[in-house]
């Protein structure tokens, strides 16, 4: 049972529990406040960012290696209060072993959602020549629609919940714009039909107003990014109920590039975008679309604090920001019915940290404990 304060829908203190049976424990966290567990709604387990000691290591880095890894971030998520993970775009199906694993108890960590590997087209986004036929590798290329459809249905086969698409180039990428369109209306539909028939939901890494008007008429449920929407894109977006999952970081936060050693040419076209996804991402807020956090970087540890941080900086407040890793990432995950919020008949996920956050977000780090299920995870208080 615990007692303390809630930081929730403007809640200031209330007693979660008035029972109690003899093998109870009571934690007395008077003063502390009480959130749902944080959702990452948009990340790679096993991604090492993209720097020359990095890229030679992936080069050569095993299956196996990748997992474990990927494992220990997931489960360094875990600890900084986030209960639940989106992975969308994860090599060999690391991530389904992994949810398999955290669903079992065979490991702690995060609940996961989890795609399997991207699908792109033959030279798609983050192509890179010959780095690609290394053994490790988090997206699959295939072309035209029956080969989507069929790459679908594999995904979907080996345990994916999501389909993830990559319809146009990125933000920073070799060869490739964040404004180009890479995959066609057809190929977008198979994959969709795929998905919708079997129950599942498909997200599409998008920069481009055009491409994302493209993706969401073909059926897509999230757009990833966004860097460079309209006022018509928000309007459709707001319209047909599709998620955004803006991941703000990757334009906006230079210092986290410069401490994991991105290259200065890659540095100068993420922040190059910078004002545009900032006002993309204004737009959508500002049309009503539902927003979720995903910070799209690893360590996630280090990286979705510092995302939720961005989304208040670009003008969300910090019940919006917080709401977008909790109650809205749970709608989007298919999961509110059991998570995302404080109510009864949901499961215990929850976050204890010592400040209010809807005062300031970066509160969310001041962590007491983590609890899954009703489980204490992780505590800073020797419990």
């Amino acid at each position: 049972m615990l007692t303390g304060g809630i930081a929730g829908e403007r809640e200031r203190s209330r007693e979660v529990a008035s029972r109690r049976s003899p093998d109870e424990r009571v934690y007395d966290l008077r003063g502390a406040y009480v959130v749902p567990g944080l959702w990452d709604c948009h990340t790679h387990p096993g991604l090492l960012i993209d720097s020359p000691p990095n890229a030679m290591l992936m080069a050569f880095e095993s299956e196996a290696e990748r997992a474990l890894r990927a494992a220990r971030n997931c489960m360094d998520a875990l600890a900084q209060g986030f209960t639940g993970l989106r992975a969308v775009g994860e090599a060999s199906f690391i991530d389904v072993a992994l949810k398999k694993a955290f669903d079992h108890g065979t490991l702690v960590g995060p609940r996961m959602v989890v795609s399997g590997p991207a699908l792109k087209v033959t030279g798609g986004h983050g192509a890179r020549g010959r780095q690609d036929t290394v053994h490790v590798n988090r997206h699959e290329e295939v072309d035209g629609a029956d080969g989507f459809r069929a790459a679908a249905r594999r995904n979907l086969k080996l345990g994916a919940d999501w389909i993830k698409i990559l319809v146009t180039g990125g933000i920073a990428g070799e060869r490739e714009r964040m404004d180009e369109s890479q995959m066609t209306g057809d190929e977008i539909r198979a994959v969709t039909e795929v998905a919708h028939a079997k129950g599942a939901k498909v997200c599409a890494h998008s920069g481009s107003a055009a491409a994302t008007k493209l993706a969401i008429r073909a059926g897509v449920d999230c757009i990833e990014h966004g860097y460079e929407l309209d006022r018509e894109a928000v309007d459709l977006m707001a319209r047909q109920g599709t998620y955004l999952v803006p991941t703000l970081i990757v334009t906006q936060d230079r210092e986290m590039m410069e401490k994991y050693d991105w290259d200065s040419v890659a540095i100068a076209r993420a922040v190059g975008g910078a004002d545009r996804h900032r006002a993309s991402f204004r737009m959508a807020l500002e049309a009503g679309v539902r927003i979720c956090m995903g910070s799209d970087w690893s360590p996630i540890a280090d990286a979705a604090p510092r995302e939720l941080a961005w989304m208040v900086r670009c003008g969300m407040t910090p019940h919006q920001a917080l709401t977008a890793c909790t109650l809205t990432a749970a709608e989007l995950c298919g999961v509110n019915g059991r998570l995302g919020s404080i109510e009864k008949g949901k499961l215990a996920d929850l976050l204890i940290v010592r400040a209010n956050p809807l005062e300031d977000i970066t509160h969310l780090q001041q962590i007491v404990m983590v609890l899954k299920d009703g489980q204490v995870v992780h505590s800073t208080e020797g419990v």
